[in-house]
Formats: C-alpha cells, sequence, structure tokens
C-alpha cells in the first residue's frame, strides 16, 4: 500500500504544480487584469483542464493518505467532505470550461474546498506521522501551510473592510503573500508525501 500511496501522491503533487506553472504564466504573460495579451490566453483553461484531471489522482492520493494513517470516526467525515469538494471543484471548472458557470461560481466553491482540503492535510499527515507513514517534518509542513493559508486569507478579508487606497493594497501584499506561499507549496507537500511515506 505505501508503494501505492507514493505514486498517487506523486502524480497529484506533479499535476498540481503543473495547474500552478500554468496558473502563474497565464498572469504573468496574459495579464487578465492589466493590458491583456490575448496570445497567452490559453494558459488560463490549461490550468482548469489540468485541475479537472487531477480530480481523480488527488481523490485517490486522499484515500490513501486516510487509510494509512488509519483516520476514524469524525476524520473519515472530514476525508469524505474534501473527496465532495475536489469533485465538485473538478464539475464546476468543467461547465465552466463548457460556458454553462461563470468564473465567479468556480471561485465560490474552489476557496472553501481548499481550505477544506489544507485542514484534511494537516490533520492527516499528523495522523501518518504519530503511525511512522510519513516524517513528522511532512506533517509540520502541512501545518505550516494551512496557518498561512488561513492567516493570508484573513488578512485579504479584512483589506474589503478599508476604503480602496494604500492601506487596502498593503493589506492585500500583507495577506497575499503567505497565502500565495501556501498555494505554491501544496504540490510540494504531495511530493513530499511522495518521497517519504513508508
Amino acid at each position: 500500500m505505501s508503494e501505492q500511496l507514493r505514486i498517487w501522491a506523486g502524480v497529484t503533487g506533479f499535476m498540481a504544480a503543473a495547474a500552478l506553472v500554468a496558473l502563474v504564466l497565464f498572469f504573468a504573460l496574459a495579464r487578465p487584469f492589466g493590458a491583456e495579451q490575448r496570445q497567452w490566453s490559453w494558459l488560463g483553461p490549461v490550468n482548469d483542464w489540468l485541475m479537472v484531471l487531477s480530480a481523480g489522482p488527488w481523490i485517490v492520493a486522499t484515500v490513501l493518505v486516510a487509510v494509512r494513517a488509519h483516520l476514524d470516526g469524525a476524520w473519515w467525515i472530514l476525508s469524505g467532505a474534501v473527496i465532495v469538494g475536489i469533485a465538485a471543484m473538478a464539475v464546476v471548472t468543467l461547465t465552466m470550461l463548457a460556458g454553462r458557470t461563470g468564473l465567479g461560481l468556480q471561485v465560490a466553491v474552489t476557496l472553501p474546498a481548499t481550505v477544506l482540503a489544507f485542514t484534511w492535510a494537516a490533520v492527516a499527515t499528523y495522523a501518518a506521522a504519530r503511525r511512522a507513514v510519513v516524517p513528522d517534518g511532512v506533517a509540520t509542513l502541512a501545518l505550516v501551510l494551512l496557518i498561512a493559508l488561513v492567516a493570508g486569507g484573513a488578512v485579504v478579508a479584512i483589506s474589503f473592510l478599508v476604503p480602496e487606497g494604500p492601506v487596502r493594497t498593503a493589506l492585500w501584499v500583507l495577506g497575499g503573500v503567505p497565502a500565495g506561499l501556501a498555494w505554491i507549496g501544496y504540490p510540494a507537500l504531495w511530493l513530499s508525501i511522495a518521497a517519504t511515506a513508508r
């Protein structure tokens, strides 16, 4: 089972990293919020398709971690909620790619599902570390990523309570940096599981 976990965690990590690279390049090259460069706009759908295609491996890896960590009771309910969230993100993204829904709905589904996935990762890797399935460092990484995501997201949310201007911009940067780093770190977490699972 540890070999299966390493394989599926690796696939999840690599696909998440590829989707992240496509997203970063989309914002850097296509500039969707500025002087838009349409020749790079295809990077947006590439990111979306990678997210859809990664849902299957991500769900399998989630189940394997939960089994290897011997999660039980309420933690299996949390695992089930994460699986539903992953599936919901994939479905909403597919409907957006088909032109049936907009970006607003995708964001509304993705944000809570992401927070749920980060929370689950912190719980599951802690349990896995206690059973020597992964090293303590993997659990520490998951916890740091969760704290960075929640803290950064909270600061960004607070910025909307401030009038538009330099203070709001400063709060956006202050919150956006740790939240963005957490997002970048998530593929690294799965790759760490793939590299160290026993």
